[in-house]
């Protein structure tokens, strides 16, 4: 009887197997990457707007620019609200506040 088909079957199917698991292991990496990153990004964002409406009442203006180290925040006080937006590397993140509380609705 010839056995050396059993075997090699027997390989390739073990190379697809560890193929298989090794790309499954490496996309969970990547997809764990990547939501570890936007995740950092969308605090990064709210601590910018934080800070900007802890000084936003000293301000005179009702349109403007602020860049921090991360990035940049555009404000833009409209008749019931005040609109921020804050772009950190390729991201854009829109925050709305209230005029008349601290109130957040992102």
């Amino acid at each position: 009887m010839n056995s050396r088909g059993g075997v090699l079957l027997s390989v390739l199917l073990a190379i697809f197997l560890f193929s298989f698991l090794l790309l499954n292991l490496l996309t969970s990496y990547y997809q764990t990457a990547d939501l570890v990153s936007r995740t950092e990004q969308l605090y990064q964002a709210k601590i910018a707007k934080e800070l900007f409406l802890a000084d936003y009442p000293n301000l005179n203006k009702s349109k403007g620019t602020w860049i921090f180290n991360k990035g940049e925040l555009i404000y833009e006080k409209e008749p019931e609200q005040l609109k921020i937006i804050v772009k950190i590397k390729k991201k854009t993140y829109q925050f709305y506040e209230k005029n008349s509380t601290s109130s957040s609705s992102d």
